[in-house]
């Protein structure tokens, strides 16, 4: 009867923190260990007494309540600073990481995911949701010297207009889809193809949805020119590693070499079975 209880409180004591994991972060880039660490941060920084949002925890500390290694840690860290999802910054004596995430980038992230999927895939319409929660998060005060940008805003513009260029700008990079599928070995037809389904769909391309898919080529072990053909095969807006895709890529494979798939035949074999 004691085993028993003690059993149930270790069973207890184990559930007592659960982890809140939002499997989203996974299709955004940030694979399985960076949404993990992703979902802590977010969970984390709507509690920090921090103005600007920042947290601090040891690699214990992230041991204990996430379960990843020293390793694990570093390469999830890694991820999410080249994403842009979070920033750090070292300070104190002895030297702490600190942490902070990128709300506007990751918000501008899941926006662009959720326009990828349909409605049935993307269940609860986080799109409009997260396009709600972008626009209330643009409309906050970045730190507490924000309060007083209205005031400083004659200032600004006085100092701005003598580096005002005018027609002289130089015009902003206009980003070009077929041009970066190309640079990503994506061959120029399946990159026309491609453009053409989506305006087709009505449905924009942006820089960030097209890494998202080349991430998720390299999660099913496929190249990306193979991943865009499959895309177009089944007429699909977007590409996830764990979707049916498979019978598609075989298709598309016996098309291709259409040899491969023949029986072998000797060359000295012939049809005249008049001999037999």
């Amino acid at each position: 009867m004691n085993q028993s209880i003690s059993m149930i409180r270790l069973i207890e004591a184990m559930n007592d923190q659960p982890i809140a994991f939002n499997k989203h972060y996974v299709f955004i880039g940030c694979g399985i260990n960076g949404a993990l660490m992703l979902s802590q941060l977010v969970y984390w920084t709507a509690r920090t007494k921090d103005a600007d949002g920042w947290i601090y925890k040891t690699q214990t500390e992230w041991t204990q309540e996430t379960g990843l290694t020293r390793t694990e840690q570093e390469n999830a860290r890694k991820k999410l600073l080249e994403l842009n999802f979070i920033k750090e910054k070292k300070q104190g004596v002895p030297c702490r990481v600190f942490f902070c995430v990128e709300r506007e980038n990751l918000y501008k992230a899941l926006i662009e995911y959720s326009e990828s999927l349909d409605s049935s895939q993307f269940a609860g319409n986080l799109q409009t949701r997260m396009q709600e929660t972008y626009k209330l998060e643009c409309a906050k005060p970045a730190n507490k010297n924000a309060q007083n940008l209205q005031s400083n805003t004659e200032n600004t513009t006085e100092n701005t207009t003598d580096i005002n260029l005018g027609a002289d700008a130089p015009k902003a990079h206009k980003f070009s889809p077929k041009k970066f599928l190309i640079e990503n070995d994506v061959s120029e037809q399946t990159a026309q193809e491609f453009i053409d389904l989506k305006n087709k769909k009505r449905k924009t391309i942006t820089e960030r949805s097209l890494k998202i898919i080349f991430n998720q080529a390299a999660e099913a072990k496929l190249t990306n020119e193979r991943v865009f053909q499959i895309i177009v095969f089944k007429g699909w807006e977007s590409f996830n590693a764990t979707w049916n895709w498979s019978e598609a890529n075989n298709q598309i494979e016996q098309l291709e070499n259409p040899q491969a798939n023949q029986p072998n035949i000797p060359q000295n074999f012939t049809a005249d079975m008049g001999d037999w």
